[in-house]
């Protein structure tokens, strides 16, 4: 099992190109000493159904794509193979973002899931690889950027 800091969530309310998104980041990544060990960038992309206003899930919609982020989570996160990054709610869509340790680990457990449950909703993922953390830096900077920080 890998050292990871203890996660240290910052909510953020913000836009994107005009939309509104609610992020939540793992900012204790962003001064994390280890990040070698997770050196790919993992974007699962959940489609929602029940949208507001705004393309914003509505609260039942809320309770399901969050069900299923958790169900995703637990196959990537086994034996400390991930670590959680980020989470991106807007435009009719929730991204959850992990940095990963063994692709192949997340792929796996991952392809069970696709194949052995039918999804309550259509998801898909991209794995790349990504030693200096590039890909996460949006997210990761965000909350210097945004004065809606909680």
């Amino acid at each position: 099992m890998r050292e990871t800091p203890a996660p240290f969530y910052s909510l953020i309310n913000t836009t994107l190109d005009g939309d509104p998104a609610v992020v939540v980041v793992n900012t204790a990544l962003r001064t994390f000493d280890g990040r070698d060990a997770f050196p790919w960038h993992l974007r699962i992309v959940i489609a929602c159904r029940g949208l507001g206003e705004k393309g914003m899930p509505n609260p039942e919609e809320v309770a399901v794509i969050t069900r299923l982020g958790q169900c995703l989570e637990a196959a990537v996160e086994v034996d400390g193979n991930a670590v959680f990054l980020a989470r991106i709610t807007a435009r009719g869509e929730r991204v959850l973002l992990y940095r990963v340790h063994d692709p192949e680990q997340a792929n796996d457990g991952l392809q069970h899931l696709l194949a052995t449950s039918e999804p309550v909703r259509a998801w898909e993922f991209q794995m790349e690889y990504d030693l200096g953390w590039n890909l996460a830096r949006p997210e990761l900077d965000l909350p210097l950027r945004d004065s809606e920080v909680n």
